[in-house]
């Protein structure tokens, strides 16, 4: 039986079933980066894809949210917990209020999976590291300003340093600290 879209004789599937192929895909991608001999312009849209990848995963995970933005999706009527950064423009048209970050810089977690030899390691990665959180253009500024954009060693460590509170909000199938 299927109902918009989905057939009601299959099992949902799990957060680790949902990232599985995108680490196979990385992996793939990693392999090729390591084993061929790539022109600039090759290896630049390889890494950009697993990039990409890394990106779209963050689409099965619920995002934190910082104090601030929690405080001001509350004055809009908004949940940011169901949101993502392709459901945005619904709430935040321009885009100008809040931003999706990655707490987790992309090439961090890009790094990461380049460095792993395997599609289980790749996903052990996916699992434990993903993180995002909606936070105020405000409060992104200011990680930009302190030279935080892309480079977090210690991501919880920066926010605290910078101000950013983020709060437990409750997600359904993650909370902080608590990967699947």
């Amino acid at each position: 039986m299927r109902t918009a879209g989905r057939n009601l004789d299959m099992k949902d599937a799990t957060i680790p079933e949902l990232l599985w192929p995108f680490a196979r895909s990385i992996y793939a991608k990693a392999t090729a980066l390591k084993d061929l001999n790539l022109e600039k312009s090759q290896r630049a849209r390889l890494l950009e894809a697993i990039s990409d990848d890394i990106k779209k995963c963050t689409n099965f995970i619920s995002p934190e949210v910082s104090r601030a933005a929690l405080n001001e999706a509350a004055r809009l009527t908004v949940d940011l917990r169901s949101k993502n950064w392709h459901n945005q423009r619904q709430f935040d048209p321009d885009r100008k209020m809040f931003h999706f970050e990655h707490i987790l810089p992309v090439s961090a977690m890009r790094q990461a999976c380049l460095d792993e030899c395997s599609e289980a390691s790749i996903l052990d990665i996916l699992k434990t590291r993903l993180r995002v959180a909606w936070i105020l253009k405000t409060e992104d500024a200011k990680l930009t300003r302190l030279g935080y954009r892309s480079k977090r060693d210690d991501p919880d460590a920066v926010y605290s340093e910078v101000g950013i509170e983020l709060v437990e909000c409750g997600a359904p199938h993650l909370k902080r600290g608590e990967y699947f």
